[in-house]
């Protein structure tokens, strides 16, 4: 009997040495990250216009019960005014005066768009490679093991075969 434990135990170490020579595949990480940050910006600015004035200086007089301009002294454009026109009609003064349509307000927005793309890839590379001559045991080892195996089936198939007749 402790010659059959003893072959049982080493038919379990040889097994456990084969089983153990396994080495480990590669591991490949890819972590990807994508950033877009939009950055809005709104201006705005004001026009300053200078102050601007058209004069227009005249003389009435009364003829007949009603206001007549007896004379202009002085009539006076101003930078963008033009000169103020003078009317009257049954004692009724108008005075117009015109400015050019003037725009004083813009703004603007503008976009600053910034992409940021980071991909990192990660290999883990392994420094032992296997020789050919550790390649040849790994095979002797195994083949060594199916050897073993059959022994021991047939030893068992021994054993056992009194004991089904």
């Amino acid at each position: 009997m402790t010659k059959k434990l003893k072959c049982f135990v080493f038919s379990l170490l040889i097994i456990l040495i084969v089983i153990s020579c396994r080495s480990p595949k590669p591991v490949e990480n890819e972590n990807k990250v994508q950033t877009i940050t939009i950055t809005e910006t709104l201006h705005d600015t004001v026009f300053k216009i200078a102050k601007d004035s058209s004069s227009y200086n005249a003389l009435l007089d009364c003829i007949n019960g009603k206001v007549v301009l007896k004379n202009v002294i002085q009539a006076e454009p101003g930078r963008t005014l033009k000169s103020p026109r003078v009317r009257l009609d049954n004692n009724k003064l108008n005075v117009d005066c015109d400015l050019k349509e003037q725009e004083l307000y813009a703004f603007w927005k503008s976009k600053q768009v910034k992409d940021v793309q980071e991909k990192t890839i990660t290999i883990t590379k392994f420094v032992n490679y296997l020789t050919f001559w550790q390649k040849v045991q790994i095979w002797m080892g195994r083949i060594l093991l199916i050897a073993l195996i059959f022994l021991l089936l047939r030893f068992v198939y021994k054993i056992y075969k009194p004991l089904m007749v």
